[in-house]
């Protein structure tokens, strides 16, 4: 082996451990600010957040960087970064897009999914389901099935340029906030429309499938404005 060869590996091994820190980092601060451990308003000092991960600066300043510029977080020069508490007009807005952008998902997920990915569909609502069953939508599970089902339903569009265009306006801490604040009424709304939803994509039925999901995420917007606080 040159040398050339393992100076290059270290190189990639040093960028590899990077950006699983800024990666680790990134996780554990928006799971903080999505359980409502840390509350708008709240900053979020570099040192501080370092000390409680057992990371240097560099991976938290890294993820602040990128949770604001999803919305998540504003950064102030020399103060930090201060999680965002978004208006109604801004949580409107944000709803009304991710309406527009997973329902062309969700209708190019229908001309194109085949038997695997509906199988795979099903199986996610099974387990979303069983997690309301025995945590209600407040629990971590729940929430994190309910993303992982709107992310295969966006990965079976076939499209990449969708989930970068949805990260640009949605705000999953946003999103688990609004779910853990769901009574039984929008629980029973979630499951049906995800079952429709998949109907739609097993159908092949494009205009269904579109307005299924359209129709989901604007009648969350309702509970994002109500319980934005």
């Amino acid at each position: 082996m040159s040398a050339s060869t393992t100076e290059d590996e270290l190189v990639s091994a040093h960028e590899s451990a990077r950006a699983a820190n800024t990666r680790r980092a990134y996780d554990a601060v928006r799971e903080r600010i999505a359980s409502g451990a840390v509350p708008p308003g709240s900053w979020l000092r570099e040192h501080t957040v370092a000390s409680s991960l057992g990371l240097s600066r560099t991976p938290i300043r890294e993820a602040l960087r990128l949770l604001a510029a999803e919305g998540v977080v504003e950064l102030v020069h020399n103060r930090g970064a201060r999680v965002l508490d978004w208006s109604a007009e801004d949580i409107d807005e944000a709803y009304r897009l991710r309406a527009l952008i997973e329902g062309y998902g969700a209708g190019l997920a229908a001309r194109r999914a085949d038997v695997t990915t509906v199988e795979r569909l099903r199986a996610l609502q099974d387990r979303y389901e069983a997690a309301i069953d025995r945590e209600g939508l407040t629990g971590a599970t729940s929430a994190q099935c309910n993303d992982d089902f709107h992310a295969a339903v966006l990965a079976a569009s076939g499209s990449a340029r969708l989930a970068t265009l949805l990260a640009t306006v949605s705000n999953a801490p946003l999103v688990r906030r609004v779910l853990g604040g769901y009574d039984d009424d929008d629980r029973r709304r979630s499951v049906l429309q995800h079952r429709d939803i998949i109907t739609a994509i097993e159908n092949g039925d494009h205009e269904l499938a579109t307005s299924a999901m359209s129709s989901h995420i604007l009648a969350a917007r309702y509970s994002a404005a109500l319980r934005r606080t």
